[in-house]
């Protein structure tokens, strides 16, 4: 036995324990599946006596019904309507369990003893108890939070040791709680809405009914060695861009005995490419240390287009009496400031404004929204490197991480710093009324602390906002008699109480679309909004054409992925036959076969009516721009769908752009990528299929766009912080006749018309330029739908020809 405990724990060391104690329990678990029995969960170890229990091998991080796909007994759920078969273990119980034998609890190096450990999930899904050798030493509530819980007493130290977790359904336990009369999501239930746990889960108009559960980040034990640096935040507090300066603070915990106290010295550093920009050192005399220096030659983060993003290498030390470094904390940083203008329309009066700006200098934003990446929370972060890279690709400067998803992880937040896309956070909450009571209040107050303090470092982070659409949530469901979202104590009170305290770097916004006393009482409008053209239109209407709003952070349109991506989500035979009764007399009577609807999205089949009709959001499109829809030829369905949802994207982009700063401050699209395989609204399939509207938003993202405004203007819109100069030539794809060829100046960072242009009949421009700041080409669709799809493919394919 003595020979296979040590075994074990060479074993242990090599796969991830280090010299200090620390221990990676990742891999391999036992996990054990059951329903909860009707009397209610279980909630202690041993199980009952009698439960009926199924035995899998796990993988930690995981997902528990994912398990079951490996082990066959359930199907892949993104194919056809296997996610219907998940249902039947949204009652289970799961108990997931690992034994692993302990380090020794005094270092190889006995004179740094090891005083104790701490056992770490970074994300458990969703309500759990957790034992240690069968003892229960705590519990979890929210999948969004890191859960730690101090093991040093319970540990059998050098021995063999059991960590369980034993989970119950969210959905089960909402028959516990009392439902407020506002609440509601877009599948129509609420059952997750006093639980802390990803909201599309439950069915959305993007995402399938799949409320799975796990351990779905990574686990460890981890020693606490009594010297620890945390609580970091790096502050710039001022900076002056002429003369190259910025002025720094940074503020941090140390977690040390007090025999460092007024010996030790703290030590901090500013390095850019190895070289030391500035350094603060000072005694410590206290648990919190505050530092301050002001940076000389400053080299300051821009959003991609404006600028460069240089990133420090910011260091703390703690440095004790003999010149030994006791504990440390490193991470990058980047030198700007971030503010948002953002007031109300008041008609006749005000205009209203929402505009950002980075180091006091106006910034266009040019961004997608961000949905998550995968049904199962475990697998999105596998995606990462594959989707992140789009946004560069597209030359997007802002991400919004949409509020009905997940945080995302630490990787994507250092490819944003890296790549110049500034990220709005969403706190996940979206379209419902949260629970107003003291318990709710707590989770969340406990959650935004935990992501503020991880995140707030980040110079790609420049803004939290509360939610998406719960001020509008309420009008929903009680209109006229729902509340004034003023009184949400969750988005008015817990969140901005915990960032004036912890984060006084960026702006907060208390919902998408905020919704002031003032808009809800009719004195005003918010000056930012979601725009969804619906049975107003999608192309050029006067829902988008005179809209008032400053902003808009979800736009887009709808669109069918590939043919190929449609046979692989739903099998070629019903791929090729979307309709019952494809010779119905209109388009309009149309009716779609049930696999359609599902992977369209309708998480409920019996609940086929909007907003899940996104099917039929096609029709409309391909009819308001082609005059019909194509009945009998998938492939043309396909593409004209897809030319449809470019057309209305590329014009909604480049009508907010048109009047840059004047009256707009952004444009994000609705959405970068799909988290299922769907019929939708994203410019990129779940497969990783591009649809045409992901091309036609990169030419619109150009750092330099010349387009025709709506009114008939050749416009030149310049997002550089210098002026550029240029030549532009206009071309009419019918008949290859040149419309206009001259010269263009524009100053930066604004926007200059060259010449007024006029048409009477349907036609396509083909523009190309090239300027001191590189060239590009576009094009301008002119005149009355409907076109006739032989016309548009014709004169399209002569605007793209190299």
């Amino acid at each position: 036995m003595k020979n296979l405990l040590f075994a074990a724990l060479a074993a242990a060391i090599a796969c991830g324990a280090s010299a200090a104690g620390d221990l990676d329990l990742n891999g391999e678990w036992e996990l054990k599946a059951f329903p909860q029995p009707d009397k209610g969960a279980v909630r202690s170890l041993p199980l009952p006596e009698g439960l009926e229990t199924k035995t899998y091998r796990a993988t930690v991080p995981g997902c528990c019904e994912m398990e079951l796909v490996k082990a066959g007994e359930l199907p892949d759920p993104l194919f056809g309507k296997n996610c219907f078969a998940f249902r039947e273990y949204e009652g289970h119980q799961w108990l997931y369990s690992k034994t692993f034998v302990a380090p020794p609890r005094t270092s190889p190096d006995a004179r740094h003893p090891v005083p104790g450990h701490v056992l770490v999930f970074d994300g458990i899904d969703t309500l759990a108890d957790i034992f240690l050798n069968g003892v229960k030493i705590g519990t979890a509530e929210n999948m969004f939070i890191r859960h730690e819980f101090d093991v040093t007493d319970a540990l059998k130290y050098g021995e063999e040791n059991t960590v369980a977790v034993l989970i119950r359904p969210v959905g089960l336990e909402a028959r516990t709680v009392t439902l407020g009369v506002l609440g509601g999501t877009m599948a129509g239930g609420a059952d997750h809405e006093h639980f802390r746990k990803a909201p599309h889960m439950y069915g959305w108009d993007i995402m399938p009914h799949l409320p799975v559960s796990g351990i779905w980040k990574d686990v460890r034990l981890e020693a606490r060695t009594g010297l620890k640096i945390d609580n970091v935040a790096w502050i710039v507090k001022w900076l002056n861009l002429e003369k190259k300066t910025a002025d720094v603070t940074v503020r941090c915990r140390l977690d040390v005995p007090f025999r460092h106290y007024h010996k030790a010295t703290v030590r901090v550093t500013l390095s850019r490419n190895g070289k030391v920009a500035a350094i603060d050192e000072r005694v410590m005399h206290g648990a919190q240390f505050r530092g301050a220096f002001r940076v000389e030659n400053a080299e300051f983060w821009w959003p991609r287009g404006a600028g460069a993003q240089p990133l420090y290498d910011a260091r703390i030390e703690l440095v004790g009496e003999d010149g030994t470094v006791l504990a440390s904390n490193e991470r990058r940083i980047g030198l700007r400031t971030v503010d948002l203008d953002c007031f109300d329309i008041r008609e006749g009066t005000d205009p209203g404004k929402f505009l950002f700006r980075i180091n006091y200098t106006p910034i266009y934003v040019r961004g997608v929204n961000w949905v998550p990446l995968d049904p199962i929370p475990s697998r999105q972060k596998g995606f990462l490197k594959d989707v992140l890279p789009m946004m560069a690709d597209l030359n997007a400067n802002m991400v919004r991480v949409w509020g009905g998803g997940v945080y995302e992880p630490d990787a994507f937040f250092d490819w944003c710093d890296e790549n110049g896309v500034m990220v709005w956070q969403d706190f996940m909450m979206a379209c419902t009324v949260p629970p107003q009571d003291d318990a709710f209040a707590a989770k969340m107050a406990e959650e935004v602390l935990h992501q503020v303090l991880r995140l707030r470092d980040h110079a790609s982070l420049v803004l939290w906002a509360g939610d998406n659409e719960n001020d509008q949530a309420g009008a929903w469901t009680l209109d006229p008699r729902h509340r004034d979202p003023n009184t949400n104590r969750i988005t008015r009170r817990v969140i901005p109480d915990i960032l004036k305290e912890h984060d006084v770097t960026r702006p907060y916004l208390p919902s998408s679309p905020y919704i002031s006393s003032d808009a809800f009482a009719k004195r005003s409008r918010p000056s930012e909004d979601h725009l969804w053209g619906g049975p107003r239109g999608w192309w050029k209407t006067d829902y988008y054409t005179k809209t008032p709003y400053w902003f808009c952070s979800e736009g887009g349109a709808h669109a069918i992925p590939c043919r190929e991506s449609l046979e692989r989500m739903m099998g070629k035979a019903d791929a090729e036959r979307p309709w019952t009764n494809p010779d119905a007399a209109t388009w309009r009577e149309l009716n779609w076969n049930d696999m359609w609807h599902l992977h369209a999205t309708c998480p409920f089949l019996d609940r086929k009516i909007d907003p899940f009709q996104r099917n039929n959001i096609v029709t409309r499109q391909c009819a308001a721009l082609f005059g019909e829809v194509p009945r009998h030829d998938l492939d043309l369905f396909v593409a004209e769908s897809q030319t449809a949802q470019a057309e209305s994207i590329k014009f909604q982009v480049e009508l907010f752009r048109s009047e840059k700063f004047t009256r707009r401050g952004g444009y994000i699209v609705w959405n970068l990528r799909d988290g299922w395989p769907t019929v939708s609204d994203a410019i990129c399939d779940y497969y990783g299929a591009k649809k045409k509207s992901y091309h036609a938003l990169k030419t619109a993202y150009q750092d330099i766009l010349v387009m025709v405004t709506e009114g008939g203007k050749l416009r030149v819109i310049n997002d550089l912080l210098k002026p550029v100069k240029g030549t532009v030539k206009v071309v009419e794809a019918k008949d290859g006749a040149t419309v206009f060829e001259g010269p263009f100046e524009v100053a930066a960072n604004a926007f200059a018309d060259v010449v007024d242009l006029k048409w009477n009949e349907q036609g396509m421009y083909r523009i190309e330029w090239s300027s001191d700041a590189g060239s590009g080409r576009n094009h301008y669709l002119h005149g009355t739908p409907p076109f006739a799809w032989g016309d548009y493919s014709v004169w399209f394919g002569k605007c793209s020809a190299k």
